[in-house]
């Protein structure tokens, strides 16, 4: 890979981005941290911002976004999306309102939605570098570029993998700019600061409603969500963790906020704390705010405390600490809180809706009743007195010490930091309770290594978040199953790069690729249904052992988006693909390794993992039928 000289990015034309974020609030509050990290890096950006009408709220407070466009989803994509018309007719529709946006060329235009209805959109507006999901010219769907790949393959295939968004959006840009445009000024390593975020403008009423001896007071924002009513936290549970905070903290006061969805929860909770003593310090905001009240609100808080919900991408952006209760299928590693010191708090039980994730109303989300409000008041006191005990006690002992050990056993907790570039970059949610590491999260560990192999070009560490203590009897065993596996889907992928530089050393040699005599185009058939067969082998090894499915879910993907006109570029690309996905299925070999030297006695550990182990299968080793 060849970079772009260094450019000074403070002269010359700017560099114009459009970013296509057509999905929720919260999606777009992570898309503008990924901007801001990339506008302080190079200046010179000029970033138009297309969303929805109904999330363009945050993006117009922004004052270093250049334009926000809003788009008329519901009119434009709704009929493609419910079949009312076809794609010839919804793309004369798309191809009218785009006029406008494609007078001026475009540097860049990078679609953050990630959705198959937005690549049509991506398509039509010209630039020189496109990133995100788009359409080739015979309206196929294409991910241009490596980490959107990563995406369709992993991300939305629910496949375990622990880079946050937020750090996947920031690395897929820089990475772009840093290819097309040359290296930024700075380091990389500069912090992006929450002051002068957004530039909000408050009426006198929301003002007045707001208003409260804020100045010595202690504020906790506490964020009620009612969208995803089948993994909310009770009313009940609201109820206990407020007379808690407010009991036992007396110089503390809390803002309830919500939309108008949430005003039924908001009475009652009300109802149920009318006649507490400490009742004027509880401000109920719910279905009063609006986006600058909201922002503003959080903002003046210490705390916030939500479900999921683009409450916490808020406060995140803000500089607030969250204390995040993840329930239902909810993946707080890809989507949680951003940033250093924030918690989240998990059910520690299997949920049957969560396995399923699903939003099957005969599915019930036991995790809602598992976490007790004992479990995150206790949490948010160890968190809120962080600089008084330094973390020198441990989470354990404080629960001890307000008798509530036994909750312990009901959740798991994490808190976040954001890893030094050497080892890794990005944030990283920690576990601050002893308890066995699962297979899942194991697996995310090791499909985010990959993923900075596959896209940073670098690897840190092997195994350097496993720690001994963490190993428990059912997780070694599944690795120990899957040790043989992955040195069968090496060998694969190495048959398979193998029979597809065949296949295209077989295409040069023929003058033509539509002419051909018989015993060529036999020859070429049946590399073809060796490659087919070869496929076919590794789905059904990846379907032996869910942490190994990322592997042929990457294999459909990349397979869709082979290129060329001739059949020797098709056979080099093919060839290319299998090489990228067996150096995964060695580093997850070298992962299997390093962490079954963890348990070995401290006396051969040393001595386990050798050069030997970590080469690729022999070509003599037979295939499984």
């Amino acid at each position: 890979m060849t970079l772009s000289p260094r450019l000074d990015v403070n002269s010359g034309p700017p560099i114009r981005c459009l970013i296509v974020q057509l999905a929720r609030l919260g999606d777009t509050l992570q898309s503008l941290m990924a901007l801001r990290a990339a506008k302080q890096l190079y200046p010179h950006l000029e970033i138009h911002f297309l969303c929805r009408d109904r999330f363009s709220c945050a993006a117009k407070r922004i004052p270093w976004i250049h334009s926000v466009i809003t788009f008329p989803t519901a009119e434009l994509l709704g009929p493609i999306i419910h079949g009312e018309k076809n794609k010839t007719q919804t793309l004369g529709d798309l191809a009218r309102w785009i006029a406008p946006l494609v007078k001026d060329p475009w540097d860049m235009v990078i679609n953050w939605t990630f959705s198959e209805s937005s690549s049509y959109l991506t398509a039509l507006v010209p630039a020189r570098v496109k990133l995100g999901y788009t359409r080739r010219r015979d309206s196929t769907f294409a991910g241009a570029d490596g980490w959107s790949h990563f995406i369709q393959a992993i991300v939305q295939n629910k496949i375990y993998q622990n880079i946050h968004l937020t750090d996947i959006l920031t690395t897929q840009f820089l990475t772009a700019l840093q290819i097309h445009k040359g290296d930024p000024i700075g380091d990389g390593n500069s912090t992006v600061t929450s002051k002068g975020f957004f530039s909000l403008q408050l009426t006198e009423d929301e003002v007045r409603s707001s208003n409260t001896d804020s100045s010595s007071r202690k504020w906790i924002s506490i964020q009620l969500c009612a969208v995803k009513n089948l993994s909310i936290w009770s009313v009940k549970s609201w109820v206990q963790l407020i007379q808690f905070i407010l009991q036992r903290h007396p110089d503390h006061g809390i803002y309830l906020l919500g939309t108008e969805a949430e005003l039924p929860s908001s009475q009652l909770i009300l109802e149920e704390m009318k006649n507490h003593p400490a009742i004027t310090h509880l401000v109920n905001l719910v279905g009063k705010t609006s986006f600058d009240l909201w922002a503003s609100t959080i903002s003046r808080s210490q705390w916030l405390i939500a479900g999921d919900s683009a409450a916490i991408h808020l406060a995140s952006v803000l500089g607030v600490r969250v204390l995040n209760i993840a329930i239902g299928s909810i993946r707080y590693f890809e989507t949680g809180p951003y940033g250093n010191g924030h918690y989240v708090v998990t059910s520690a039980r299997n949920c049957e809706g969560c396995l399923v994730e699903t939003s099957d109303p005969h599915v019930q989300h036991t995790c809602s009743s598992d976490i007790p409000a004992e479990a995150i008041y206790a949490t948010w006191a160890y968190a809120n007195n962080e600089w008084a005990h330094r973390r020198q006690i441990s989470i354990e002992t404080h629960f001890s010490r307000l008798g509530w050990s036994h909750s312990l056993s009901a959740i798991r907790a994490y808190r976040t930091r954001i890893r030094n570039p050497s080892d890794g970059g990005g944030v990283l949610y920690e576990p601050i309770l002893k308890r066995p590491l699962r297979i899942e999260e194991w697996t995310g560990m090791v499909m985010g290594h990959l993923a900075r192999g596959w896209y940073c070009g670098w690897l840190p560490p092997v195994g350097q978040e496993l720690t001994r203590e963490s190993m428990s009897p059912s997780l070694i065993q599944k690795l120990r199953e899957m040790s043989d596996s992955t040195q069968v889907l090496s060998k694969i992928c190495l048959q398979a790069s193998q029979t597809a530089d065949s296949l295209r050393q077989k295409s040069l040699a023929l003058k033509s690729d539509k002419i051909m005599g018989v015993r060529d185009r036999e020859e070429i058939q049946e590399l073809g249904k060796s490659l087919l067969d070869l496929e076919t082998l590794l789905e059904r090894i990846t379907k032996t052992h869910p942490a190994l499915m990322g592997f042929s879910q990457m294999s459909k993907v990349l397979m869709h988006h082979l290129q060329g006109a001739h059949l020797s570029d098709l056979g080099k690309e093919t060839a290319e693909c299998y090489r990228q996905i067996n150096e995964g299925v060695l580093i997850f070999r070298q992962w299997i390794f390093a962490t079954l030297a963890l348990i070995k006695p401290m006396a051969v550990k040393a001595a386990t993992v050798t050069a030997l182990e970590l080469l690729p299968p022999t070509p003599e080793q037979d295939l499984p039928s």
